[in-house]
This record gives structure tokens, C-alpha cells and sequence, in this order.
């Protein structure tokens, strides 16, 4: 892989840097052009040459020196450390009535999202993982938010009178209640965006010694990608199940999901993340 080559444009009084990877040309910029009428104009130009190709080095990927030193990622999770986060498997998403169901109805039947999501978690249980129900909910005037706020995220909530605490609409996915046993967690309702907001969680996992946490639910593009985005925030080494959400734009979400999820997380499918828990599990 080259890193590309310097013209002088005299003519401009730049330099063209004309960056390449495998045979495309990118990274082109400019920077002024000194001619060689002085040694300091000459030293100039030499320095403006090699800071262009260290710069160009870091753009377009320089030889792996430094991911060399960079400590292998995990293959295996300890179950004790690690939960599993749901984010709002209630009625609007997971009922044919609910109000938001037609936006993921497409993805909840190719995915088969709800049934492989009971299956994971009856798994995840077995392993002794930290089962976590994150749901959204507000009092009957919504008075813990700011109707104010220009974001719609919460305005949108208060003209549709939607997802007040004690309604059908906050009511939660049947087959993911836990039973006797069980010990599962279910927060308070979170009036944020993230499951981490009013919820307490930051805190009760930690009190548990959690260092990793799988994310999956609703919707990928908006409270499941932010719950995500805050846990890799707070410290912890986060799992984005793609199996286990849906989103309202099927595209968007599977854009992000390549281009953006990596960034804070490993997007992962349910059965390669169990996997890791078994590998965690038999060496223990």
C-alpha cells in the first residue's frame, strides 16, 4: 500500500498531496509552497514534506507497528460479569396492537426476534447471567421530563399520552417474565433515552461486579444504539446482539449496525455471544 506522493504547484505557490490505497485516489489536500531561495525556506518545505506523510500514514493506515501493541480482544466472558440488557420488550413493539408494532413488524418476523429472544434468555439464565428488563415509563402528567426541551423525543411522548406507568402500553412481554427462581432484574422505568437514565443501573451493576453488558431490543436507532453508546461511556465492554432488535428504518439500522455500532461495541449474534459465555463458562 502506498501512501501517495507530494506535487509542487508552483503556480498556486501549494503543494498537492495526492493520497492512495489500493490503486484510489484519496486523502488529496494542499499546503503552501516555499521555493529554494533559502536554506529556512528549504528546511520549511522538508518539514511540511514530512509532516504531510506522517499525517498521510495516520489518514489512509500506516503498517500495523502500533495495533501490534494492542492487547488481544476476548474470546471467552465470564458469565458472573456479564449481563444482558433488554431494552423495552413491551406492548407498543411486541403486540400486534401496539402502536409501534408495524414499524418493526418486517424485522420481528424475519428475525423470528421475539421467540430467539425468549431462547436466549432461558440460555443466558442456565449460564447464570445477569438478566436485565429495561422498560420506559412516565408518571400520568409526565412531570419528571421537559416539555420544553426542543428535542422530540420526549414532546412526542406527551402529545400522544404515551407510555404512562399502570397502562396496557408500558405492560411487558409475557414469555420474557421471570419465574420463580429466576433472578432476574427489572429497574425502574427509565424516562431517558438510554437504559442507564433513571434507572439506576449504573450503580446496581456495578454493586454486582458486571464488566460486560449485551444489548439488544428497541430499536436500533434510537433507545438500544444511545443504551449502548452510554455502557461503552461508563466503562464496560458492550455486545450489540443484532439478532435480538429492530428498528424503525430497517436500512438506517443496518447501516449503523455496520458503520457506527463497532465503533462503541461488538455486534455480534446471539448464538456467537452464548458461545463466548460457554467458553467462559467451562473454564472457569
Amino acid at each position: 500500500m502506498g501512501l501517495g506522493v507530494l506535487r509542487p504547484r508552483p503556480e498556486y505557490g501549494e503543494w498537492l498531496f495526492i493520497g492512495r490505497k489500493s490503486g484510489a485516489t484519496r486523502g488529496d489536500f494542499t499546503m503552501p509552497f516555499t521555493t529554494s531561495r533559502s536554506v529556512v525556506h528549504n528546511v520549511t518545505a522538508r518539514s511540511a514534506v514530512a509532516a504531510a506523510a506522517i499525517a498521510c500514514a495516520a489518514l489512509l493506515g500506516a503498517p500495523n507497528a502500533m495495533a501490534q501493541g494492542l492487547p488481544p480482544l476476548a474470546k471467552e466472558l465470564n458469565p458472573a460479569q456479564t449481563a444482558l440488557i433488554l431494552v423495552d420488550f413491551q406492548y407498543p413493539f411486541v403486540n400486534p396492537d401496539g402502536a409501534n408494532y408495524r414499524a418493526v413488524k418486517k424485522e420481528l418476523e424475519e428475525k423470528r426476534l421475539l421467540d430467539r429472544t425468549v431462547e436466549l434468555v432461558k440460555k443466558a439464565r442456565s449460564l447464570g447471567v445477569l438478566v436485565v428488563h429495561v422498560t420506559e415509563g412516565y408518571t400520568g402528567d409526565y412531570r419528571e421530563v421537559d416539555a420544553t426541551n426542543p428535542g422530540g423525543f420526549h414532546r412526542g411522548q406527551i402529545l400522544r399520552q404515551a407510555w404512562k406507568v399502570g397502562t396496557r402500553e408500558t405492560s411487558y412481554f409475557p414469555p420474557l417474565m421471570s419465574a420463580e427462581g429466576d433472578k432476574d432484574l427489572f429497574p425502574a422505568p427509565r424516562n431517558q433515552i438510554s437504559a442507564f437514565g433513571g434507572t439506576g443501573l449504573n450503580e446496581i451493576l456495578r454493586s454486582k461486579g458486571i464488566k460486560n453488558v449485551a444489548v439488544g431490543g428497541f430499536t436500533t436507532d434510537v433507545c438500544v444504539y444511545a443504551t449502548v453508546t452510554n455502557a461503552f461511556d461508563l466503562g464496560y465492554h458492550v455486545y450489540a446482539l443484532r439478532d435480538a432488535m429492530a428498528g424503525y428504518f430497517p436500512e438506517q439500522s443496518e447501516l449503523m449496525l455496520k458503520n457506527t455500532y463497532p465503533m462503541w461495541s461488538k455486534v455480534i449474534s446471539n448464538d456467537d455471544w452464548l458461545a463466548m459465555l460457554e467458553r467462559g463458562e467451562a473454564t472457569r
